[in-house]
């Protein structure tokens, strides 16, 4: 702790919610980010000017015009680099302090690597485009007893979701269990407006810094649901359903 560390994270200490011991929980932090797209690359901005510790992106894609409209870390300069590593060079000019590793890997391909990538993190952040792929972060998180949070955006619509843990408030597969017709879904097909990516990578993000922070806990198991048409938003309990085998 200096005066620049002070000065930089003032208006956040400031906050009873963070506090001197809250900061420096969050710079103590490791966090994981799957996904470097729309969600992606805004959760990193803000956990990154937050002061998280360190960061670790995962990612396989490029950065495509196509990207430009909601992924707003990326730049024309950064078109066919990879995501991760474009992402990892703009959070780090953005904030020295935090170690970011960028993997360009793309999760659920291979367990055993799925589960040494979160090695020493703790909680992750879904920022992927599909139901495959949260299905397999929250297979490994649960293996591994970590947190995560789930965020999806399509059209005028965005959802997302915190598991602690324990998952005694249930799992992702209690809220969306495995079929043929989810492994196909893709919400890249769907369209989606930018700055709803943003409420949702927001929403994701603060819930990240308050759990880490230990003063203020997620609402675990609630699915909030965001309709930007009605400006509205929804939430449900999930709760565990009855016979699940993954709690």
């Amino acid at each position: 702790m200096n005066d620049e560390w002070l000065e930089r994270y003032s208006r956040q200490i400031l906050l009873a919610e963070i506090d001197f011991s809250g900061q420096e929980a969050i710079a103590a932090a490791s966090v994981a980010v799957v996904g470097c797209g729309g969600l992606g690359s805004m959760i990193g901005l803000y956990l990154a000017g937050a002061g998280v510790g360190a960061i670790t992106l995962i990612d396989d894609d490029v950065v495509e015009v196509s990207n430009l409209h909601r992924q707003l870390a990326f730049r024309e300069s950064d078109l066919d680099d990879s995501k991760s590593e474009a992402l990892a060079r703009q959070l780090r000019a953005l904030n020295h302090n935090v170690v970011i590793r960028a993997e360009n890997y793309r999760f659920g391909s291979d367990s055993v690597h799925d589960a040494a990538i979160l090695q020493g993190v703790d909680i992750v952040l879904d920022a992927t485009d599909n139901l495959d792929a949260r299905h397999h972060i929250e297979a490994t998180t649960r293996k591994l007893d970590l947190p995560w949070i789930m965020g999806a955006a399509t059209r005028l619509h965005g959802q997302l979701a915190a598991f602690s843990s324990s998952r005694k408030e249930g799992c992702y597969r209690c809220i969306a269990p495995v079929t043929t017709a989810q492994r196909t879904a893709d919400c890249r097909n769907e369209g989606v407006l930018g700055p709803v990516i943003g409420v949702i990578a927001a929403w994701q993000a603060q819930d990240a810094l308050l759990s880490l922070a230990g003063k203020v806990s997620p609402a675990w198991g609630v699915l909030r649901i965001y309709d930007a048409r009605e400006q509205r938003i929804d939430k449900l309990a999930v709760g565990p359903v009855d016979g699940c085998t993954h709690l």
